[in-house]
């Protein structure tokens, strides 16, 4: 056995920092319990106006996992490129910017952004996306964002699945995968990327947990819902 832990597993906030406050205060969620242990399938910025409160928060964390989704891969690109991209505008991407530059300058020529004066902020952004992980396993658990790879269904098949390969299973909807049949044969994958509300004979009103066989969906479309999830487990660490 190893060293037993409360998570508490989050995903997809987008910017809702508040609401994330009031979802863990409620879960029992205590930052200086080192026994707690807070877990966030990704998703941390965009379409929300408190990027900046969840950057801050999630950085002073000590007990902490936190994995990368699809919008960390957007938004890296974006401060690393200063080529915005309709998808940027979709996505919320720019509205993020907004709340860590203030107003910014487009160049209607080319369609870039002058983060002169601002590398600063932008080195800080960057460093947090990089240190963010593809995903996680505990004793009984694996945490992701969208899904798995293709052919990750084994321990061995996850930790050598390459750096590609976890970016495109960022995208992958998990309404769109799981057939209600275990996705993992000996543990229970637990997700985000995809609102709950989507499952077979939901409605919108229904962003609860999706608890399938071997699958957890957790992602409340905060966005939409003005709800964060919270999964509560006790599970051992590897």
């Amino acid at each position: 056995m190893g060293d037993t832990k409360t998570i508490f597993v989050v995903s997809d906030v987008h910017g809702h920092y508040t609401l994330l406050q009031e979802a863990l205060d409620r879960a029992g969620f205590d930052k200086d319990n080192p026994q707690h242990l807070l877990v966030c399938c990704g998703d941390y910025f965009d379409r929300g106006n408190e990027n900046v409160q969840v950057l801050k928060y999630f950085e002073k964390l000590h007990h902490k996992v936190l994995l990368r989704g699809n919008h960390e891969d957007l938004l890296l690109k974006l401060l690393q490129t200063g080529k915005v991209l309709p998808h940027n505008y979709i996505n919320g991407t720019m509205q993020t910017l907004e709340n860590f530059f203030g107003r910014y300058s487009i160049d209607p020529i080319d369609d870039t952004i002058d983060f002169s004066g601002k590398t600063r902020t932008v080195d800080r952004i960057c460093a947090f996306i990089e240190e963010t992980v593809d995903y996680f396993e505990t004793e009984n658990y694996v945490f992701v964002h969208g899904w798995i790879p293709e052919k990750g269904d084994t321990a061995e098949a996850r930790r050598a699945a390459g750096g590609d390969a976890w970016a495109k299973a960022r995208w992958i909807k998990w309404t769109e995968r799981y057939t209600g049949n275990r996705p993992l044969a000996d543990k229970t994958l637990i997700c985000g990327h995809m609102p709950s509300f989507y499952a077979a004979n939901r409605t919108e009103d229904d962003s609860s947990i999706f608890c399938g066989e071997g699958l957890y969906a957790i992602d409340a479309g905060t966005y939409n819902t003005n709800r964060v999830n919270v999964l509560v487990l006790e599970d051992d660490l590897l």
